[in-house]
């Protein structure tokens, strides 16, 4: 019973963010213990501080906050020591510090680190008035260490992978697309509007999936970036933006299918006397989706090719009343599209040429 808790808890602290909690952790103690060691100081806060606040969940996003924490520190030293050694008096140059720092915060760049523009450049002017040059350099020096640790951390303690969270998303978006596409058929054969059977909200919950899925997809890339476990390498080829373009292309065609049918319910019956199209379509409908679950990068579904033919049986002229043939392609329109998407070529893997040797010309030999 224990050993089944221990999972569940471990699983709660990770989606809490404890890995990222235990890296800052680690890199704090790191930081405060070079900093006693090698600058001879009793509470080296600023190092521990800086690295606490730059360690983000992935690799990329901490390379980031380090950079906009570093250029804070650093605008604000630039800002503070001018008006420490020239502006006299004192209360004058501490306005001119504070008003720049503050301004210089409000840059886009820095975003939420921009706080530390006049926190630094008031600790800079006070220690550079106060003649404390040295503190002011150990400062300066723990926050570069705090940095340092911050970044190692970060890359080195196990940086997050979210792969299997963009995976799912995938999955989900895949199998939404195929229930709806199957829900079209049963709205085709029963001659009722998709929203009855799929449910009013039916297109929202779509697109629902498909934000979900490409939110998901950009954090696994971005989690992947610069990042050295092995795992990160072996699963980017599994999350490949053009699958998601093609599902998100045919989750547009299904959207555009359903709302023909939820303005005509009878436009598959009107076309064509009794079941010459009716069943046809729904079975092509079927198909599509079953091609639409499929895929996932690699080749395309086998029952692909039946599909484009039959959907061509369907779009022959000679199958087609005279007079009524606008439902028809209104209908088959968007299944040429999502069979068109699902039957692009899957890329494949670069492969090493080698250079034959000519048949007709003999070896030199040495």
């Amino acid at each position: 019973m224990h050993g089944a808790r221990l999972p569940a808890l471990l699983a709660r602290i990770k989606q809490a963010g404890g890995a990222e909690a235990a890296r800052a952790t680690v890199a704090a103690g790191l930081t405060w213990q070079t900093c006693a060691m090698l600058l001879h100081v009793d509470d080296p806060y600023a190092g521990a501080v800086a690295a606490v606040l730059i360690v983000e969940t992935t690799v990329v996003a901490t390379v980031s906050a380090a950079t906009r924490y570093a250029a804070g520190c650093l605008l604000g030293v630039l800002v503070a020591i001018p008006g420490a050694l020239f502006a006299e008096p004192g209360m004058v140059g501490l306005a001119v510090v504070v008003f720049a720092s503050v301004l210089l915060a409000r840059h886009g760049f820095l975003g939420h680190y921009g706080l530390h523009v006049p926190t630094t450049a008031l600790i800079t002017f006070a220690l550079v008035r106060g003649r404390h040059p040295g503190e002011l350099a150990t400062h300066l020096a723990e926050i570069v260490l705090g940095i340092a640790f911050g970044l190692a951390c970060s890359v080195l303690l196990f940086p997050t992978v979210r792969a299997r969270s963009a995976e799912r998303a995938l999955e989900d978006l895949r199998l939404l697309i195929a229930r709806h596409l199957d829900g079209l058929a049963d709205a085709v054969l029963r001659h009722e509007q998709p929203r009855k059977i799929l449910g009013p909200a039916w297109e929202d919950d779509l697109g629902t999936a498909l934000t979900r899925a490409r939110t998901a997809m950009d954090e696994a890339h971005e989690s992947m970036r610069w990042n050295l476990r092995p795992t990160a390498r072996r699963r980017r080829s599994r999350l490949d933006h053009r699958v998601l373009r093609t599902l998100g292309d045919v989750a547009g065609q299904v959207s555009a299918t359903g709302r023909l049918l939820d303005s005509h319910p009878d436009a598959a019956e009107t076309s064509r006397p009794g079941s010459a199209f009716t069943q046809p379509y729904a079975r092509l409908l079927r198909t599509t989706a079953l091609c639409a679950y499929s895929c996932r990068g690699g080749r395309p579904h086998p029952a692909l090719p039946a599909a484009r033919q039959a959907l061509a049986r369907l779009e022959a002229p000679g199958r087609t009343t005279p007079g009524k043939t606008a439902p028809d392609q209104r209908l088959l329109r968007p299944l040429e599209s999502a069979l068109t998407c699902l039957s692009a070529p899957a890329p494949t893997a670069p492969t090493r040429s080698h250079r034959l040797l000519d048949p007709l010309r003999p070896s030199i030999r040495r």
